[in-house]
């Protein structure tokens, strides 16, 4: 048990957020207590600006409200930090991870000393394991000083000033990412008003993390395209853009049309069906991929606020595709399987049940989900 803290709630099932108290967590399971409302099912549990719980939540205690919700995943918002193990979260909450305004103060008069406590300090976040290189400034009277012998380039350093002032202006502490000038560093740079009117400068690097952080996220993702590969015996496949873009250079589009409410969905039938017709498209099988292609443009009404559907003919390889893409929020990696494998799984940024019309009645299917939307490649052979 531990003194209890607010955390937001929020119902993956409505997307409906509330407040609850957190009052107990281990490695595998955190306890909340909610007068106002029941927290049952899925739950994202946000405990701090970087930090969800993904878990399923159910009565702890008959007739108190006081809910356990199993851990299933712990996520960070920043891409550099989005996943921990879990066995990292308990040491994380128990301890407290460091917000650096916590320690870059009084430390004018003892420069070596402090800035030893702020690394020491600042190792026990879990991003700093990888890290190669901080720097440790102090801006004072309008000077910039380096605590300590190492100094970033004066690039970076103008960039520190734009922040400090920042930082001076909004009187708070402030974080942010940048870029060296080559391109070839990417800095955290957090900035922390002082009491005495200071501000504290850490510069972190973290290039190599966010290069290691890319390499998992694609190993990862060829995990899941094998994955839905397999399952699907090839009929699903999990493509990146550039692979999309690439695929429809393979032929010439014929027909585009912006979907933007349910009423388009008729003329979109009517149009894909005197261009399809005249290909050799036998009546039955014109049928079921207009079925398809309906199943899908509905989705983007469904799930985001419309969407764009391009038509595409190979005729080298006697194939049509058809393009939908949707300006949603996109589907989770982890996701994904159950989004399009399993039937009755639901979310808001779920493809829905019409999916498996899509694979029963398409030769194949491409598929592409990102923070940018989803897209869809449907395609059917013209003979059959």
């Amino acid at each position: 048990m531990l003194p209890p803290r607010k955390v937001k709630v929020t119902e993956l099932a409505t997307m409906e957020t509330s407040q609850a108290q957190l009052v107990a967590v281990s490695r595998t399971a955190i306890g909340l207590l909610s007068s106002t409302r029941q927290l049952l099912g899925r739950l994202e549990v946000e405990l701090a600006f970087d930090f969800r719980i993904i878990g399923s939540g159910l009565q702890g205690i008959n007739g108190v409200p006081y809910y356990v919700v199993d851990i299933e995943k712990v996520l960070r918002k920043e891409e550099v930090l989005e996943r921990l193990l879990l066995e990292e979260f308990h040491t994380w909450h128990m301890s407290s991870e460091l917000d650096p305004t916590d320690v870059l103060h009084n430390w004018k008069d003892r420069d070596d000393e402090r800035g030893r406590l702020i690394k020491q300090e600042l190792q026990k976040l879990s991003i700093l394991r990888q890290i190669e290189t901080i720097f440790l400034y102090l801006f004072d009277a309008g000077h910039l000083r380096p605590l300590g012998s190492n100094r970033a380039e004066p690039d970076v350093e103008r960039e520190m000033r734009r922040l400090v002032g920042e930082a001076i202006i909004h009187g708070s502490s402030l974080r942010e990412q940048i870029v060296s000038q080559d391109g070839k560093k990417v800095f955290d740079m957090y900035a922390s008003i002082l009491p005495d009117q200071t501000c504290g400068i850490a510069l972190i690097d973290v290039t190599a993390v966010i290069a290691e952080e890319r390499k998992r996220k694609r190993r990862e993702w060829e995990n899941y395209r094998d994955i839905l590969g397999v399952v699907t015996s090839g009929k699903l496949l999990l493509l990146s853009d550039e692979e999309l873009f690439c695929l429809l250079r393979e032929g010439h589009r014929s027909l585009a049309m912006d979907i933007q409410a349910p009423g388009d969905l008729a003329l979109l039938r009517r149009s894909f069906k005197s261009t399809l017709e005249p290909l050799g498209f036998a009546a039955t099988r014109l049928l079921h991929f207009l079925v398809a292609v309906n199943e899908a443009a509905s989705n983007t009404l469904k799930h985001g606020s419309g969407g764009t559907i391009m038509l595409y003919i190979v005729p080298d390889q006697q194939l049509c595709r058809v393009v939908i893409h949707d300006q949603g929020q996109g589907i989770l990696l982890e996701d994904l399987p159950r989004a399009t494998l399993q039937q009755g799984f639901s979310t808001q940024n779920s493809l829905g049940a019409g999916f498996h019309v899509m694979l029963q009645y398409c030769d194949r299917i491409y598929l592409s989900s990102s923070a940018a939307g989803t897209k869809l490649i449907l395609e059917c052979a013209l003979t059959s």
